[in-house]
């Protein structure tokens, strides 16, 4: 008698670690293919008003050559792309409680942007499609810096 052995393995887990495979690959066009195959309808076909209420952040990371970075804040999304944001963080070992501002803009897929008013600070963000979850990761040169907040009041 002889044995065999049989693999069954659902297609999304294929499909999730096919593309993640060909995403490491810079010349494969199968996930932008795939990603407007998808588009007939839009993830967040909100905009803005997407992202509304407070939310609670955190995150951290490091700016080259200088130190450490943690924060905590609060994070007022008024739904029209502009954000009020108090918090208080620990630069390598400096507590400061700060308010900042800044712009932000949500796209019909749920990827974003903000930029703080001052524009010295720049980040892209993934949005959940309700709106309640955001990622975001600074895109300044020199910087590791990134986060989450999570909606707790519209």
């Amino acid at each position: 008698m002889r044995n065999s052995i049989v693999w069954v393995t659902p297609v999304a887990t294929i499909s999730v670690a096919v593309l993640a495979a060909l995403a490491i690959d810079r010349h494969a066009s199968v996930i932008p293919q795939a990603l407007q195959a998808g588009a007939s309808e839009a993830l967040c076909p909100r905009g803005d008003a997407t992202l509304r209420g407070t939310y609670m952040s955190k995150g951290g990371g490091s700016v080259v050559g200088v130190g450490t970075v943690a924060f905590i804040g609060t994070v007022y999304f008024d739904g029209k792309g502009g954000i009020t944001n108090p918090y208080t963080v620990s630069f390598a070992g400096t507590i400061s409680r700060v308010v900042g501002k800044a712009t932000y803009t949500v796209k019909s897929d749920c990827t974003a942007t903000f930029t703080t008013t001052d524009d010295t600070q720049h980040f892209d963000m993934r949005v959940s499609p309700d709106g309640r979850k955001v990622d975001y990761i600074e895109t300044d040169a020199g910087t590791v810096i990134s986060g989450s907040a999570s909606r707790v009041n519209d």
